[in-house]
């Protein structure tokens, strides 16, 4: 059999082949860490003062805190703020109502608010006590 090595020129190459590794690799992977790169565990803490973590608000406390109108408030005429007040009505509402109704006129009845789009019908039951169309 040619060019098969011996049991003994495969031992000889392996080791020749682990000193060369160990010389170039040798120096980075046993060199010692130094004082910057050690951590002491006994000594970590938390920093005392935390930020606390955001809390989600249940949609029973938002509409608790979200103040309701004073008087009904006239769809045709309200302006964003007011129109905010109204339960289930945020900013992005608000500002399609006002859009729709310059688009389209004013609203001849209440339940024109129905055409707005993001408000259905159980939205428009919950304000429909609180509005007006004048």
């Amino acid at each position: 059999m040619k060019g098969a090595y011996t049991r003994r020129e495969t031992i000889v190459a392996s080791l020749f082949g682990l000193a060369i590794a160990g010389i170039i690799w040798g120096p980075a992977l046993l060199r010692p860490f130094t004082n910057g790169h050690t951590v002491d565990l006994g000594t970590l803490h938390l920093p005392e003062e935390r930020v606390p973590a955001q809390t989600r608000v249940s949609s029973a406390a938002a509409r608790v805190a979200k103040p309701r109108p004073g008087s009904r408030v006239d769809i045709n005429h309200a302006d964003i703020a007011a129109l905010q007040t109204l339960p289930g009505i945020g900013p992005t509402l608000a500002q399609r109502i006002i859009a729709h109704r310059k688009a389209y006129g004013v609203f001849a009845d209440p339940s024109g608010l129905l055409e707005v789009d993001g408000i259905g019908p159980k939205r428009f039951g919950k304000v429909e006590p609180w509005i007006e169309a004048r």
